[in-house]
């Protein structure tokens, strides 16, 4: 109501409004039966010189179990302010320290961003100051304010012979756990394929004092058909190498939810000192509207795989067609196996509406 009688008062205050409608059906596949159900989500955004606010609302309505769900909940709402060269943002916000990776372990938060998809936890309560020293180099201090721990977060970042560099340092204490994360990304091209890798090392001093080292490296390629005048071929691989100790199962968080059934089935999975997993994305633009893909997580220790083909369409200048398939080749004591908890396979169809 604040928002709109200040929209209402001010004449002069410029601002942008819009969001997005989402509509879908979500299959779940299990040996011996499947489960549907059909969802709508809006969200509903209002952009200000100096602020944002975000709404979303979901429904989802379960015809398996005849279980039917409305939530609303507070997307975004924070505003920005320039302090000489400080600028300073307060409220809820996005913080993701992305760097083109499809897991990354060294971001703020885990599961913020995955395999080109975000999850709620990219958006946190907090105070974030950034201070731009030129034009490649910057500073970050992100301070968290949430009742159940307190969680500061900084990141240095540069340009060293066109590679671009970040330290991230993540400190979180909370009554159930304390952890700290220290992290180091790189991103930048040799020749025509694009590099990038991190080295992260995880400090969980709940109880034992815990190290958990982690390491990735990636590469990325754009093959453009007939001379660069057809459609693009995207390629990209990563190749994830993650201890085998307590704060491994921390560092799973990266992935945007949980795998296995239970955290002692994802113990006892692999019996080697690291978990190795590849991952990688193929995608085929057919035209200016429309693409093709498909993404692989392979865990090499036992050769588990989950599969994601996907396809998307722009239907018109507001409306395109998302098609996603999920599906877990692994058998149920694998790392990407099957369970009780966990469908086969999971189908997803939506149509999306930007206004």
């Amino acid at each position: 109501m604040i928002v709109f009688l200040l929209i209402t008062t001010t004449p002069s205050l410029a601002y942008q409004f819009g969001g997005e409608l989402n509509t879908g059906v979500n299959s779940l596949f299990y040996d011996n039966t499947n489960q549907n159900s059909i969802y709508e989500n809006i969200n509903l955004d209002l952009n200000f010189d100096n602020a944002n606010f975000a709404i979303t609302a979901q429904n989802n309505y379960n015809y398996f179990n005849k279980n039917y769900e409305f939530d609303i909940a507070l997307k975004k709402a924070y505003i920005k302010h320039k302090f000489k060269d400080t600028q300073i943002t307060l409220g809820k916000q996005p913080v993701s320290w992305s760097f083109g990776s499809l897991i990354n372990m060294v971001d703020y938060s885990l599961g913020a961003e995955a395999l080109d998809e975000e999850s709620s936890a990219k958006y946190v309560n907090a105070l974030e100051l950034r201070y731009p020293i030129n034009w490649y180099s910057s500073l970050s201090l992100v301070n968290e304010f949430n009742p159940d721990y307190d969680k500061i977060g900084f990141r240095a970042r540069t340009l060293i012979r066109d590679y671009d560099l970040s330290l991230n340092y993540i400190n979180k204490e909370g009554s159930n756990q304390n952890s700290s994360r220290l992290g180091i990304s790189f991103k930048g091209d040799l020749n025509n394929v694009g590099i990038y890798g991190s080295i992260l090392n995880l400090n969980n001093n709940t109880g034992n004092n815990v190290n958990t080292n982690a390491y990735m490296f990636g590469a990325d390629y754009s093959y453009y058909l007939n001379e660069g005048y057809g459609n693009r071929l995207y390629f990209q691989g990563e190749y994830h190498l993650l201890e085998n100790n307590e704060g491994f199962l921390e560092l799973l968080n990266s992935l945007g939810g949980n795998i296995s059934s239970s955290e002692e089935q994802l113990l006892n999975s692999f019996d080697s000192d690291y978990l190795k997993i590849m991952l990688g994305n193929v995608t085929y633009n057919i035209n200016d509207f429309s693409s093709i893909g498909v993404f692989t997580i392979t865990s090499l220790d036992d050769g588990s795989t989950a599969l994601i083909p996907n396809y998307s369409n722009q239907l018109n200048s507001n409306t395109t067609l998302n098609i996603n398939i999920s599906y877990l080749s692994g058998e149920e004591k694998d790392f990407f196996g099957t369970g009780q908890t966990l469908p086969q396979a999971v189908l997803n169809i939506e149509l999306s509406y930007t206004f």
